[in-house]
């Protein structure tokens, strides 16, 4: 008789490391008593994209889509303090467990002590698949995964803007300054997934404008069918 599965909820950003945090989770043998059938992504509002990596939820949600799972979809106030961050997380979580979760999953390499303390105030078990996973290794997994992700976010006070709306790969990677980890551990860039071995179909995007907020390089993705009415509007202009 099979063993009845623990239902998860996964943190998902949309970068690299919660999808390859959820690979590991449905293809690991160490993880088979483990079932996500959530993700729970955090925006920002007035913007509705998600905090930190400006992806467009409606990208996001094309993820989920292509995963076949739910996503829940958590604000937080454009000046959030760690506190009401962890407020609405912590609602969210419980309205979670009401509904039969009991894990709570998260892409970081580096355990993070207050994602682990938060989860056990609210009284979930934690489980982080790329725990202490060294970064060049990682990155390596990635690409030989089959995994494409966009490099969306730089940090500008140690990448410049050069570095923003690349895909990242090995060329990515060897560009790199020394001392930048590879994975971005330490804030140096953040990704947005668009196809690899955990998608049905590939989420279909084009790369739009860079804008430069706050000492970060952002590049905006844009949903096809966003940049295809953009290119039509342009054609008629033209």
């Amino acid at each position: 008789m099979n063993a009845k599965k623990r239902r998860a909820v996964l943190f998902w950003s949309g970068g690299k490391d919660s999808a390859v945090a959820y690979h590991r989770l449905i293809t690991d043998p160490a993880y088979r008593d483990c079932q996500v059938s959530t993700l729970l992504t955090t925006f920002t509002e007035g913007y509705d994209r998600v905090t930190g990596h400006g992806v467009r939820r409606s990208l996001v949600e094309a993820q989920a889509r292509s995963l076949g799972l739910d996503l829940i979809a958590s604000y937080i106030p454009k000046t959030s303090s760690m506190r009401q961050y962890e407020d609405i997380t912590k609602a969210v979580l419980r309205s979670e467990q009401d509904k039969g979760i009991t894990l709570a999953a998260a892409g970081d390499i580096f355990v993070e002590k207050q994602r682990m303390a938060l989860l056990r105030r609210v009284g979930l078990m934690g489980c982080c698949p790329l725990w202490e996973k060294k970064p060049p290794q990682h990155a390596e997994e990635l690409i030989e995964l089959g995994f494409k992700a966009y490099v969306i976010c730089v940090d500008g006070a140690v990448l410049d803007a050069s570095f923003v709306g690349r895909t990242l790969d090995r060329e990515f990677l060897r560009d790199l300054p020394t001392g930048i980890d590879p994975c971005g551990e330490n804030g140096e860039f953040h990704t947005f997934v668009f196809d690899g071995p955990i998608f049905r179909d590939e989420i279909r995007c084009k790369l739009g404008r860079v804008v430069h907020r706050e000492g970060f390089h952002f590049c905006d993705v844009l949903p096809q069918s966003m940049a295809l009415r953009r290119q039509g509007a342009g054609k008629a202009l033209s």
